[in-house]
Parts: structure tokens; sequence; C-alpha cells
């Protein structure tokens, strides 16, 4: 009897997957990646404006730019093969080690966008500029987007899986 495999094998296979190769290409990461950033630049802009537009518009830009993201954001984690979210178990020591360095390199951009976030914060806290409240649900939405997204953005613009 054999054992049926895990999660994360079953995650590694799928991204994995051969008919992804045409999204492995430096070109096809590089655009995905862009992709990815003008879903967060839209849904910045959206929020930013969800005073100004109806109620069914503004759910309705959400919901196609969460789809957006969900389909940006995937093939660039299959342009990757997963190696930054996989667990250890699952990948070949080269894959490892490229895990290692992308989160050595993830943390220090990470440093610096929450540097980055706190000052952004802070100013639009000051007594010189009343930001309006979109502003203050803006920058920390799209930085904990841009948190979760850090290690598939470094991995897929400064590694070569």
């Amino acid at each position: 009897m054999s054992a049926s495999p895990t999660y994360q094998q079953r995650r590694a296979a799928r991204l994995d997957d051969p008919s992804m190769e045409r999204l492995r290409t430096p070109r096809a990461r590089r655009m995905l990646a862009a992709g990815l950033i003008l879903v967060l630049v839209a849904e910045a802009v959206l929020i930013g404006t969800a005073a100004l537009v109806p109620v069914g518009v503004f759910i309705g830009g959400m919901l196609v730019l969460i789809v957006a993201m969900v389909f940006t954001l995937g093939g660039l984690k299959a342009s990757t093969r997963g190696v930054e979210e996989l667990s250890p178990d699952v990948l070949d020591e080269r894959q490892a080690q490229i895990r290692g360095l992308v989160y050595a390199l993830s943390y220090r951009v990470l440093s610096v966008l929450f540097v980055l976030t706190v000052v952004l914060m802070l100013v639009a806290q000051g007594s010189w500029w009343a930001a309006p409240f979109q502003v203050m649900v803006i920058i920390p939405v799209i930085s904990w987007q841009l948190i979760i997204t850090i290690p598939t953005f470094v991995t897929a613009l400064r590694m070569k899986v």
C-alpha cells in the first residue's frame, strides 16, 4: 500500500507542471510582476475614490481586482515553482538554497517597506496634512498585500528557479 501524497507534495507537483513553462521566462515573470503591481495600484485608486463612486461600482471593481490578483499571483507562483512557499521537505537542495536566499533578501525589502509604511502613516497623521480616511486605509492594506507577496516578487525577479 502506497502512502498518498501530502498537501505540500501535491502543491509542489501542481506548481512544477510542465504546462506552465511559458510563465517561467524572465520576460513572462516581469510581465506578471508588473501586472500584480498594476492590480495593487488600481486597488489603491479604487479605495481612494470609494466615496466618489456608487457602492455597486466599488464592489464590482473590487471583485474584478480580486480575480485579477488571484490569477496574476497564481501565475507568478507557478513561474517560480513555488519555492518561496513550499515546505523544505518537498524541495531539492538547490531549491532549498534558493528559498533561503529569497527569504534573506525579502527580510531586507520588508524592513524597508515597514519603515516606509510607518513614516507614511505618521506623515498622514501629521498636523500639517489632514489625510482623508481613505489614505489611512490604503497605506496598511497595500502594505499588507506587499508583505504577503514580497517573497514571490523576489523569487520571480531576482532568482533563477
